[in-house]
């Protein structure tokens, strides 16, 4: 469910911590993966991650999309 805010939830250090415990106890995947593409627990400085904004790219006049 989308937070009402529209901001994610982000779970505090102890609560991620226990989260990581019972997601690795129960073989469930967290959304994130390793540098080999193995299943990761919640990295620990997410709470100091910003999204990455920047104008769209706009092209050429004709320039195909894609």
């Amino acid at each position: 469910m989308t937070h009402p805010t529209g901001d994610p939830a982000i779970p505090d250090p102890a609560e991620r911590a226990r989260r990581n415990t019972a997601l690795h106890t129960d073989n469930i995947e967290t959304g994130f993966f390793d540098e080999s593409g193995r299943p990761a627990p919640w990295p620990d400085d997410i709470d100091h991650w910003r999204p990455e904004t920047r104008e769209p790219d706009t092209g050429q006049p004709g320039e195909q999309a894609f």
